[in-house]
């Protein structure tokens, strides 16, 4: 019960506030903290996703280690497994058809020979004519070249010419403008920064759609409280119809119950007179039960309404 007293008294509107005003700063407190949440957990998935893409990137990085280490492993054994090979002495048999002797006599010692793929020899006998071909090729590319490069040469003579033109131009205008040399690099440098201006239009494009949504929000904001206003005004003026039929009841209730204990004898005109008050009393309880059902239904669009104990003991007034 302490508990929902607190709750209850933390809920009261302050002093000096309106309630519409309370219950809007209320919703939007809610809303934020809901965004904060929404942001927390974002965040927090982020952070996780962060934490398994490091621990991901340094598996990466150590399988990269190893595959590299054994990737040299590997050429190292090559290396030492063709070493080892090249160590081998290996017996070939030739035939005497595939021998060639160039003075044409066979030496008692053939340990000092050389076996030579006959293919081989004559693209070394062919090699030195393939040389002098390349070297006319190159003399003739040689000559192409020097007269590109006086080509070349000229252009860059007439290029530095213009250029020279260009800034005694640039300096004739420079100084009939302003008087003195002015630093086109240094302006430049102090120039738009495009990046800074791309991001200032995109903050104020983002600053305009937000106040775009804020004045929708507020129309929206105001147009409930006119509708809570109105509900709030409706609901008084029943509550208030309901008030003064409980005083007529209670009244009429009260003229009856004296009009029976005054009277000597039941007439035919006091039984006329107790009909009709009765049958009044009776229409006036379906109009009491009529406006507790429209009572109900407004506390239920969202509208505060008092109480039937509350509109017996004190009528509210209208706003």
């Amino acid at each position: 019960d302490d508990d929902d007293d607190d709750d209850e008294e933390e809920e009261v509107c302050p002093a000096g506030c309106e309630a519409e005003l309370y219950a809007a700063v209320c919703e939007l407190r809610e809303a934020r903290l809901d965004q904060e949440e929404v942001y927390s957990d974002f965040q927090k998935g982020v952070d996780a996703i962060k934490r398994e893409n490091d621990v991901l990137v340094k598996r990466e990085k150590g399988i990269a280690k190893a595959l590299h280490e054994t990737k040299q492993d590997i050429q190292a054994f090559q290396a030492e497994k063709q070493a080892k090979l090249n160590e081998l002495y290996v017996m070939v048999t030739l035939a005497a058809s595939q021998v060639h002797i160039e003075n044409g006599m066979v030496p008692a010692d053939l340990s000092s020979l050389l076996v030579f793929p006959a293919d081989a020899l004559r693209a070394l006998q062919a090699r030195p004519g393939q040389i002098a071909d390349e070297k006319r090729e190159l003399r003739r590319r040689q000559k192409a070249l020097r007269v590109e490069h006086a080509t070349m040469l000229r252009d860059q003579a007439a290029r530095e010419a213009r250029a020279e033109e260009h800034a005694a131009r640039l300096r004739d205008v420079q100084m009939l403008k302003f008087g003195q040399m002015v630093d086109i690099a240094a302006l430049d440098a102090v120039g738009v920064n495009r990046t800074a201006e791309e991001v200032r239009r995109r903050i104020l494009a983002v600053e305009t759609k937000q106040a775009d949504e804020l004045r929708v929000m507020r129309k929206a904001l105001a147009s409930a409280k006119m509708e809570l206003k109105e509900a709030t005004e409706h609901s008084t003026a029943k509550l208030n119809a309901v008030a003064t039929l409980f005083e007529r009841q209670q009244k009429l209730e009260t003229d009856l119950n004296n009009g029976q204990a005054s009277a000597p004898a039941n007439t035919a005109g006091e039984r006329r007179e107790r009909q009709r008050l009765v049958s009044l009393v009776k229409v006036q309880a379906r109009e009491v039960e009529a406006l507790k059902i429209e009572i109900n239904m407004l506390r239920r669009k969202g509208g505060h309404v008092y109480s039937a104990a509350e509109a017996q003991l004190a009528p509210p007034q209208p706003f």
